[in-house]
């Protein structure tokens, strides 16, 4: 039954929309619900519009209703035509409007049950047009109900033409309208989230598959390339073929470097990274971390000063995703940013709430463009360095994620040189 109406669905949204989809030039959401407020709400105008013709006593409001309904039904064929989803908007909302009025002015008038169906247009027009077309209507309806207000309060002799029997029917079609309405409109919102979640998860495992390909297919042939060029740099070459070689190494690390970067992050994400925890040594653990990092430190005569409180000889956690990715990478961004010369902090002591690593650099800083989403994965981020490094863009990203898993946080102060005095503090707090 549900795959029945879901094709019935489809292929009516399939013949509506295929013009924008063939141009692309409109987000088909805006097409799925105008169509699904189309036929939530089109038996209703329907059912009014008979109930009209049989009950009262004029014949306005029947044919009123007859113009109202059938463009109401015909309204989604509009984006055939254009893709301007707030007019079509308009027009298929006015439809129900002008036939509510209608049927409420010869059925009472401001006292008619009918003018509760005013309510539902602004929630209609914000699921199709979103705040604009929600705030327009409710302008609209607003003043509709208003005016109908003042012409009551003024002794205006609204019409009652409908029958007895009449005013019970609609008074069902109110009552039932209304889980009718809410009960489809849900119904059809659930099913198409369902659709879309599909999709997602397609398009997620594609990314997956083609994030596997770039980390380890094509990563093999760029670390051969490497070696080969460092083998390359120990024979005999002239000073213009030397600068050649080490340029296309530099690139060729470079890559390497992002893609080793990029399957630690998809890694993290999906949380697949191992995670060992045992007694950590953090003393051991800083003296390993600038022994990996001594060879960069020289090479811009930095200083790395650390210190490790007394109070603070062991805590439980992960020493590879401690020491390798989160205060390597930290580590690995305070040399590239920092001026030659200069010194480095990184000092670890007992907080209240954990353990407490702050490493603080007198770098140039995080520019402001760039703080507000600093631990999202973005080549975009990616700086030069003070010596001309270049960077992936996920290694503080990866720092985030990593730091998550350990269930810790991270915070910084940052500030540039047009700030006062440039550098950039990060805190980490690790539960005991």
């Amino acid at each position: 039954m549900k795959e029945s109406i879901l094709k019935i669905y489809l292929k009516i949204f399939n013949f509506v929309a295929q013009e924008r989809i063939k141009k692309k030039d409109l987000p088909v959401k805006y097409i799925h619900a105008h169509l699904v407020s189309m036929l939530s709400t089109g038996v209703l105008m329907w059912s009014y519009t008979i109930l009209a013709f049989i009950t009262i006593e004029s014949p306005i409001p029947g044919i009123i209703g007859l113009i109202c309904s059938s463009i109401h039904l015909l309204s989604p064929l509009l984006y055939l035509r254009n893709n301007r989803y707030f007019l079509n908007c308009f027009i298929f909302i006015s439809t129900g409007i002008i036939h509510q009025m209608s049927f409420s002015y010869f059925t009472g008038g401001f006292d008619s049950n009918i003018l509760i169906w005013l309510g539902i247009l602004p929630m209609l027009a914000g699921v199709i047009a979103g705040r604009k077309g929600a705030l327009t209507w409710a302008l609209i309806t607003t003043s509709c109900i208003f005016l109908f207000l003042v012409f009551k309060l003024s002794g205006y002799p609204f019409p009652v033409a409908i029958s007895k029997k009449g005013l019970m029917w609609s008074q069902g079609l109110i009552l039932f309208g209304w889980v009718f309405i809410s009960t489809s409109v849900i119904w059809v919102h659930v099913l198409l989230v369902e659709i879309h979640s599909k999709h997602l998860e397609n398009s997620r495992q594609r990314v997956q598959n083609l994030m596997n390909i770039l980390t380890h297919d094509i990563s093999t042939p760029l670390v051969v390339i490497s070696l080969k060029l460092k083998h390359l740099i120990k024979t005999d070459m002239n000073d213009e073929q030397l600068s050649d070689t080490l340029k296309a190494l530099k690139a060729a690390e470079r890559v390497i470097e992002m893609m080793s970067s990029l399957k630690e992050l998809r890694l993290n994400e999906m949380g697949k990274a191992q995670i060992v925890l045992k007694d950590v040594e953090v003393r051991a653990m800083m003296i390993d971390l600038k022994e990996i990092f001594l060879e960069k430190l020289d090479h811009k005569n930095l200083t790395l000063n650390w210190s490790v409180a007394s109070d603070v000889y062991t805590f439980y956690t992960s020493r590879s995703l401690l020491l390798n990715q989160i205060l390597g990478n930290l580590l690995s961004n305070a040399i590239k940013f920092s001026a030659k010369n200069s010194e480095i902090r990184l000092r670890v002591s007992r907080a209240k709430e954990g353990v407490l690593f702050i490493l603080e650099d007198s770098g140039v800083g995080i520019p402001r463009d760039l703080r507000e989403n600093l631990f999202e994965a973005s080549l975009s981020k990616s700086l030069i360095g003070t010596d001309g490094e270049v960077g992936t863009g996920f290694g503080l990203p990866i720092v985030k994620s990593c730091v998550d898993r350990l269930g810790g946080s991270i915070t910084f102060e940052t500030r540039t040189l047009g700030e006062g005095v440039a550098g950039t503090r990060f805190k980490l707090l690790f539960p005991v």
